[in-house]
């Protein structure tokens, strides 16, 4: 098998555990914060012994630190958002990171937003929208804004990454586990918990390690817009799992904002892979 074939086979296999996230959280019937306890401790253990094979022990330093308190943050809103709206709408919102994250590189660098990214995010932003006014009725506009949240500190978490230098990358993203632990001690009640839902939060803190483990290996080996590209497929799979699982089916507006949400994310990450390739065809013809 090749590097790129395995790259793709393991970015594809990431989304599957991404997407269960919603399920677990809906499955299982703690308080979120003894979640999060559970979730860091089991899966942030997994990715620090993996880290450690991988990056070895060298110092986090204080930027490392900043993208675990950053990436932690994430994960509070991420699951709390799942309790109060649909997986559909969470994962429809979480869609627009990319965008979110050319946004924050701009106000933080000036990095110029090129024309197609800029067209797609406000293409997506009409789809979120859209997303957001079907849920108005039904109680879920609180979810729905902790999913801005989610996707406002995961457009951070990437920019921290981008520019994290020696940074150990992975270590500093299962240190998260640290600070989330401890909410979780201070604001749940990790002892209290039910037989099922000891095996629930296993299985979520084991399903959450393995998905970044394969997300990335598969990123090391493919180029970054492909490596989006395919990572989108989380999101469908997302809303067929919560539609089979839960019988949670969104409203009609959600469709349509999805849709449109998930048509500009793909067009936007299909031009990225044109540009990637003609630049590699170009090298190579330049050699």
């Amino acid at each position: 098998m090749t590097r790129h074939r395995a790259g793709v086979l393991l970015v594809l296999a990431s989304t599957l555990p991404f997407a269960l996230a919603g399920i677990f959280t809906r499955a299982i019937t703690t308080d979120i914060w003894t979640i999060l306890a559970w979730r860091g401790l089991i899966g942030g253990g997994l990715v620090l012994v993996y880290a450690l094979w991988r990056e070895g022990a060298r110092p986090m330093r204080a930027r490392g630190w900043l993208l675990a308190c950053v990436s932690g943050a994430a994960s509070v809103a991420f699951l709390s958002a799942f309790r109060l709206t649909s997986v559909a709408n969470v994962s429809l919102i979480y869609a627009t990171a990319p965008f979110a994250a050319a946004a924050l590189d701009w106000v933080t660098s000036r990095e110029p937003i090129r024309a197609r990214v800029m067209r797609a995010a406000l293409m997506s932003c009409l789809g979120v929208a859209l997303v957001v006014t079907g849920g108005l009725g039904q109680g879920r506009v609180a979810g729905d804004l902790l999913a801005l949240v989610m996707t406002a500190l995961m457009a951070a978490t990437t920019i921290l990454i981008r520019r994290s230098g020696d940074v150990p990358v992975l270590r500093a993203m299962a240190a998260a586990a640290i600070p989330l632990t401890l909410a979780g001690v201070a604001f749940g009640n990790p002892l209290a918990v039910s037989l099922p839902d000891v095996a629930l939060l296993a299985g979520f803190g084991a399903s959450f390690a393995l998905a970044t483990i394969l997300l990335t290996e598969g990123a090391r080996r493919i180029p970054p817009a492909e490596a989006a590209f395919l990572g989108g497929a989380e999101v469908p799979v997302a809303i067929a799992l919560a539609a089979l699982l839960l019988a949670e089916w969104p409203p009609l507006l959600t469709w349509g904002g999805g849709a449109i949400v998930l048509a500009a994310v793909l067009m936007h990450s299909h031009a990225g892979m044109v540009e990637e390739r003609a630049a590699r065809t170009l090298s190579s013809s330049g050699r």
